[in-house]
């Protein structure tokens, strides 16, 4: 009965040390040199227009520094580039992951949806990137005028032709 105050002060004052860094966000890392190596050939390459060369060069980037955002948003750029809307959606998902604050993602994100046709998914897009730039969000432009837009139009596929003689059943 003597140590109960004292072991509860000092169980309370373990707690709030422990606690302490609970909540702050650790920085993130500055990318090694070799990512950086990696990631200017890929905006080298990307310069000249070689795309498939470009996304390579990110891909290894993104081995050497997987924490590194704007590797992500330049592979989703590149994915959006070779039409390929579901892979960009991932690529700017882990680059939001990694930062839930980058507008650029969300704009990218949202781009990629219309891209595929999710038209709703782009408006939730839309509805996320407003709340994160709160007042004049010039990265909501592109997307705002996309879903304005309506998105791509899917040609409908007709129906097949059966030769003369065949009937259909």
């Amino acid at each position: 009965m003597r140590f109960t105050p004292a072991s509860i002060l000092l169980a309370s004052a373990l707690a709030l040390s422990a606690s302490s860094g609970i909540g702050k966000q650790a920085p993130l890392p500055a990318p090694n040199a070799r990512a950086q190596q990696w990631i200017a050939k890929g905006q080298d390459a990307l310069a000249v227009g070689n795309i498939n060369a470009a996304r390579d060069a990110y891909e290894t980037a993104a081995l050497l520094a997987p924490q590194e955002p704007s590797i992500y948003l330049a592979l989703g750029k590149i994915a959006r580039a070779q039409k390929m809307p579901g892979k960009a959606i991932r690529y700017y998902s882990r680059a939001q992951d990694l930062d839930p604050s980058n507008q650029l993602a969300l704009q990218g994100q949202g781009l990629a949806m219309m891209d595929k046709g999710a038209t709703e998914s782009a408006r939730e897009t839309l509805a996320k990137l407003r709340t994160v730039c709160k007042s004049n969000c010039t990265n909501a432009e592109p997307l705002i005028a996309a879903i304005a837009s309506g998105g791509p139009k899917v040609a409908a596929a007709e129906a097949p032709t059966l030769p003369k003689g065949v009937e259909q059943r």
